[in-house]
């Protein structure tokens, strides 16, 4: 109440033209992360874009290329790191009373999500600009499995669950052991749960990291639910 409504654009570059605007907020499905933060900063905006950053490590590079570049402030989403007992953990880690660290492990099982059936494609939903929405992502027609939320399972788009909660809970231990960047990594996985769904990345994978002087491992599953019906 007594407030403006916000003006809406449906094609960031024209916000982008719109001097009044400062700093831009990102937060779109992840194959758009790198275009569009390189275009803000190219206005002269500051940007605050959610994790994960890019879709690629060559994203990621002409990313903070775009950064050095034009000289903004731009801010990764990683939101946990201000929630508290995270921060009394990670705080009691660098206190050292823990000793020497040699093996960290992060991992999501998840139960929120089942199978994915294959669907066929679809006209595009009224009020969807869906050559906007796929951008820089291959052209394909419309499917609703790789629409809203569960785009996130097909990488034209996203990572699957590495890259959507794998960015937060591998956070804890990089920020927590104070490295970023591993001397290898290793992964192995695949579509153990559900084989003959429509998703495309793992439902089921173990990575390990060497830190050199510590081991880190990132696990990941979807768990089938069990009928109760026994």
């Amino acid at each position: 109440m007594g407030r403006p409504r916000p003006k809406l654009y449906v094609d960031y570059r024209l916000m982008l033209e719109n001097k009044d605007i400062d700093v831009e907020i990102i937060g779109t499905p992840d194959h758009w992360h790198c275009l569009i933060l390189c275009d803000s900063l190219e206005a002269g905006k500051h940007a605050y874009v959610e994790k994960p950053i890019g879709n690629s490590i060559a994203e990621i590079n002409i990313m903070q290329k775009a950064v050095k570049k034009n000289r903004k402030i731009v801010q990764v989403g990683q939101w946990q790191r201000s929630q508290h007992h995270f921060v009394d953990a990670v705080n009691y880690l660098k206190s050292g009373k823990l000793g020497s660290i040699r093996v960290c492990k992060a991992w999501s099982y998840v139960d929120w999500k089942g199978a994915v059936p294959k669907v066929p494609d679809s006209p595009t939903p009224q009020g969807v600009d869906y050559d906007l929405w796929l951008g820089p992502a291959p052209k394909r027609p419309f499917n609703k499995n790789r629409f809203h939320f569960t785009w996130r399972w097909y990488r034209e788009y996203a990572g699957g669950l590495m890259t959507d909660w794998g960015v937060h809970l591998i956070d804890y231990i990089l920020y927590g052991m104070d490295k970023f960047i591993p001397e290898s990594v290793m992964a192995i996985g695949g579509k153990y749960a559900f084989p003959d769904d429509d998703m495309v990345t793992p439902d089921t994978m173990t990575a390990v990291y060497d830190f050199k002087d510590f081991t880190m491992v990132w696990d990941s599953t979807f768990i089938q639910r069990i009928s109760s019906n026994v």
